[in-house]
């Protein structure tokens, strides 16, 4: 192979993992434009760390699919009202409100019709546990 092509080749391979990167970075921190929460890629342990409010949104069957994250609160997502009348005793002033559910779609929709009815920043889990699951982490089984 000439030196130009393979010049060619490694510049233009660092173009597309550095957009990757960007691409990922970006998804990881964006917060969806007009709404008081954010949709993002986190790991269990960055969520653990985060020292917020963990609910898995899904229903009993999902858990018990699955597995759930340790230490996670369950509670089906139904009506903001009915969510925040068991969340709220639970959720300290403060402390963020982290949703997860099986991929993200659901929290998203939980994430915006909670907006702007408590002051906790609220967290929709972008990807759910199929992303959690996918980059290696083990649930536990519903007890």
């Amino acid at each position: 192979m000439n030196p130009t092509k393979r010049r060619f080749l490694v510049y233009g391979g660092a173009a597309v993992v550095a957009l990757g990167f960007g691409l990922l970075r970006a998804s990881q921190t964006r917060a969806v434009q007009g709404v008081d929460y954010d949709h993002k890629i986190m790991t269990v342990a960055q969520m653990q760390a985060e020292g917020g409010l963990i609910v898995d949104i899904r229903t009993p069957e999902e858990w018990a699919e699955t597995g759930v994250i340790e230490g996670a609160e369950l509670v089906t997502f139904e009506s903001a009202d009915s969510f925040l009348a068991e969340i709220s005793p639970k959720l300290s002033e403060g402390q963020d409100l982290i949703l997860i559910c099986r991929s993200g779609n659901r929290t998203a929709r939980a994430a915006q019709a909670l907006a702007g009815k408590l002051p906790n920043r609220i967290i929709s889990i972008d990807g759910g546990m199929k992303a959690q699951i996918a980059s290696g982490y083990q649930p536990v089984a519903v007890n």
